[in-house]
Parts: C-alpha cells; sequence; structure tokens
C-alpha cells in the first residue's frame, strides 16, 4: 500500500517540475520558436497543466486496480471486524442512553 502512495506522489512530483522546468523554459523558446509556434507557447498557463498532471495520474493509478476484487475484500474487511462494530454498536447506544435520559 504505502508503496504505490510513494509511486503516485514520485510521480506526481516528477510531472510538476517537469511542468515547472517547461513553464521556466518557455520564454527562451518562444523567442527561438518559428511564427506558426509562438502561440502555443503564450498560452500555456501552469495551474491547468499541474491539474492536468494531477487528473492523469490519479486516473492512471485507478486503472491499475482489480475492481472486480474489491467487493469482495470490503466485505471480508468487515466480517473480520464484525466484533469492533458491535462494540461500537453498544457503546453508542450506552451513550444515547446517557445523552436522552
Amino acid at each position: 500500500m504505502m508503496r504505490s502512495v510513494l509511486s503516485f506522489f514520485s510521480i506526481l512530483a516528477f510531472g510538476t517540475m517537469s511542468a515547472a522546468a517547461l513553464i521556466a523554459l518557455l520564454p527562451w523558446i518562444s523567442g527561438h520558436a518559428p511564427a506558426g509556434m509562438q502561440s502555443w507557447t503564450n498560452g500555456l498557463q501552469f495551474e491547468s497543466l499541474v491539474l492536468g498532471i494531477v487528473l492523469g495520474t490519479t486516473l492512471g493509478s485507478l486503472g491499475r486496480y482489480n475492481w472486480a476484487d474489491i467487493p469482495r475484500r470490503i466485505v471480508t474487511w468487515f466480517l473480520l471486524r464484525e466484533q469492533y462494530f458491535f462494540h461500537f454498536i453498544v457503546i453508542a447506544a450506552c451513550a444515547a442512553v446517557l445523552v436522552f435520559y
């Protein structure tokens, strides 16, 4: 689990650093670019670029999960913690009696 989280943030950081380098080089690129490409370099917005990197990385990491396996894992998780849920229900009932009495 932690490995996938660190991988996600490392890819996100690499993409953001690459975008920042691209933004930093845009004045030089627009000065040396042909006339047809200069309009492309003037319209690039860093916020939109970073948002695209975040959404693309998120969709890429969500696409790796086996979605058919998730309901089975959720049911297994609830069944393993059934006794804890019963304790929480008893605690909530006792607290409700104290509050409403």
